[in-house]
């Protein structure tokens, strides 16, 4: 009997000791419901985003140029506005970047963003083909325009047909250019950058066929005279390409690892 009413009272004092700390517990942040996001070191590379790949010849690519990455080529100093585009701050000028595509991309058109609000003066812009050898370059212009009268923001999209050549035979070297030109000190002339949209494409097939079992008249003479001259394949011995045999796994490393440019990672012993 005596051990019931002591076994009781340690109960009763733990429910006691419960009730006064009930407030005190209630009044306890509570943990948020749901998983919680998990923070990752940025050394593991979790935060960069995924790159849009840039081969293949279905979709155009973007060639991006901010007005703010322009270079000044006169005595002009730019500014950047509000708005993100870019305008002369000291005297009208001219401002220049390069375009540095690969060699047979072919170019469909620029778009262009600017903002005019001088009733007297454009924004001017030119797409050049710089050409020449040691001995100096000459301009082409490939595109030329300006901003209309109407105030406001304006963007536009001229078709530019140009296939790049960045070495041309006869030991010529090509060069491309963007330049726009704030022709007066004032914000209301302003440059927000320019698109240069492109794509890749197959090599025009030689005259003389490469391998003897693929005659000009193959349905993939294009594409096979392509990997030959590129270097990704020399063929399956003799002089042929044998275009009907099947590749082996060891065959399609070669081709991918060629194609691709594969090479060792920064750090690695070479």
């Amino acid at each position: 009997m005596r051990g019931t009413l002591k076994t009781l009272s340690v109960a009763l004092a733990c429910l006691f000791v419960i009730a006064l700390a009930a407030p005190s517990l209630a009044q306890a942040p509570r943990e948020p419901v749901g998983p919680q996001p998990q923070l990752l070191p940025i050394a593991s590379g979790v935060y960069a985003p995924p790159q849009q790949p840039e081969w293949g010849t279905a979709s155009p690519i973007a060639y991006v140029v901010p007005g703010w990455a322009f270079n000044n080529i006169s005595s002009a100093q730019h500014a950047i506005y509000t708005d993100g585009y870019i305008y002369a701050d000291t005297v009208g000028g001219e401002f220049n970047h390069a375009v540095n595509l690969p060699s047979g991309a072919q170019v469909l058109g620029v778009t262009l963003f600017s903002y005019d609000g001088n009733g007297v003066q454009n924004v001017q812009f030119v797409f050049n083909r710089w050409a020449g050898t040691v001995v100096g370059f000459t301009a082409t212009e490939l595109l030329s325009t300006a901003t209309s009268e109407a105030p406001g923001y304006q963007r536009g999209y001229y078709t530019v047909v140009e296939t790049i050549r960045n070495a041309a035979p006869g030991g010529e070297i090509r060069m491309y250019e963007l330049r726009v030109s704030l022709p007066a000190a004032d914000s209301a002339l302003r440059f927000g950058g320019a698109v240069v949209w492109y794509q890749l494409q197959i090599s025009p097939a030689s005259l003389l066929p490469t391998f003897s079992d693929v005659p000009h008249g193959y349905w993939a003479y294009v594409q096979i005279e392509a990997l030959a001259a590129s270097g990704i394949t020399a063929g399956c011995g003799g002089g042929n390409y044998c275009p009907e045999s099947t590749v082996t796994r060891a065959e399609m490393a070669v081709f991918l690892a060629k194609a691709l440019g594969l090479h060792w990672s920064d750090g690695s012993p070479l």
